[in-house]
């Protein structure tokens, strides 16, 4: 009688357990099915981004007589062994004037703790400029070597929030060629209306 009902019992929380994995797989299948049916809409929303920002970017760009404009996302890379983040950043948006090259390929995943300093000076002050590369040289080692491997002379960098305020990334101006400018008030608004143009657009992109 005790073999039967052990039988039972077993058989009742096998019955229970395949039940579980049917119910997740159907939600598994719902849930991807819903996301491959939104997923040409996602795209399209993505790319009218994407090239709305560029277009901005670009105009910027011939305001300021800048070489490049990038934007820079921050992301999580993973984990390391302890399980601490990852925190990483990528340049995600790039223009360039003729005869200037591209370097979004080689900006992936670069590791924030490389550019602690730089980070952590753009998050509390909002910005950072520099006319003269040097200057952050002895200051910046790991910014300094980034930026001039990426032949840069002068910059302007300035922080991207989310709606909360969290920083999310950044906007780079930067001068390879063309002579580096004392930016006026002027500028510095044409530069702060284009962060919060990015900041609204990237916000979209999330909903």
């Amino acid at each position: 009688m005790n073999n039967i009902a052990n039988f039972l019992n077993d058989f009742s929380l096998l019955i229970l357990a395949i039940s579980a994995i049917i119910v997740a797989i159907i939600k598994l299948y719902k849930n991807t099915k819903k996301e491959i049916d939104t997923l040409p809409k996602k795209i399209k929303n993505q790319v009218n981004i994407d090239d709305s920002i560029i277009s901005k970017m670009e105009d910027l760009k011939e305001f300021l007589n800048a070489d490049r404009v990038q934007v820079y996302d921050f992301h999580n890379g993973g984990h390391y062994a302890n399980g601490r983040s990852a925190l990483k950043t990528s340049c995600t948006y790039e223009v360039i004037r003729t005869g200037i090259s591209h370097k979004q390929n080689y900006l992936q995943s670069i590791p924030l703790s490389c550019l602690s300093r730089f980070v952590s000076k753009l998050m509390n002050d909002g910005f950072l400029e520099v006319r003269n590369l040097e200057e952050i040289k002895d200051e910046m080692p790991s910014t300094y070597q980034l930026k001039r491997d990426m032949q840069i002379n002068s910059f302007y960098d300035v922080i991207l929030n989310n709606k909360n305020g969290e920083p999310i990334g950044f906007l780079a101006i930067q001068y390879v060629k063309n002579k580096y400018n004392i930016l006026t008030e002027n500028d510095k608004k044409e530069i702060l209306k284009m962060k919060y143009f990015i900041e609204e657009q990237l916000e979209k992109m999330m909903k």
